[in-house]
């Protein structure tokens, strides 16, 4: 019963790992978000459109180099399945944040927050259940 932590760690090395690579696009997403709405004065909902877009592609990558191993799909089929599940996430992404910050005028980086973790509930499952499918 006396799990050392590297043991702990291996036997939940995929959602450990899942969870630190969401929390470095976490920080990636929210900078990219805070630079086009405080730099480039981009309104909130359009920066966050393009700064959803930007972390999605980092977040595959990183995702496919430490989470997911290939699975039964090509490659082709993977990348297609990844990025249908991303598009459904970012319309989830998009429409909350909208309704967070213009109907319960929550700022718009706690909204941020509150949407990420929703939406990475989501990733997660879609990607083990129906794109990384070992």
């Amino acid at each position: 019963m006396n799990k050392t932590l590297y043991q702990l760690y291996q036997s939940n090395r995929q959602i450990i790992s899942f969870i630190l690579i969401g929390f470095l696009c976490y920080l990636i997403g929210i900078a990219l978000l805070m630079v086009f709405v405080e730099w480039f004065y981009l309104e909130v909902n359009l920066a966050n459109i393009v700064s959803s877009l930007i972390t999605i592609f980092i977040c595959y990558l990183l995702n496919v180099s430490y989470v997911f191993k290939g699975g039964k799909y090509s490659k082709g089929k993977e990348i297609l399945a990844f990025y249908i599940f991303s598009i459904i996430g970012f319309v989830i992404n998009v429409v909350l944040l909208y309704l967070m910050t213009k109907y319960l005028a929550l700022w718009y980086v706690i909204s941020k927050t509150l949407v990420t973790l929703i939406v990475a509930v989501f990733n997660f499952i879609a990607r083990k259940k129906f794109v990384f499918i070992e």
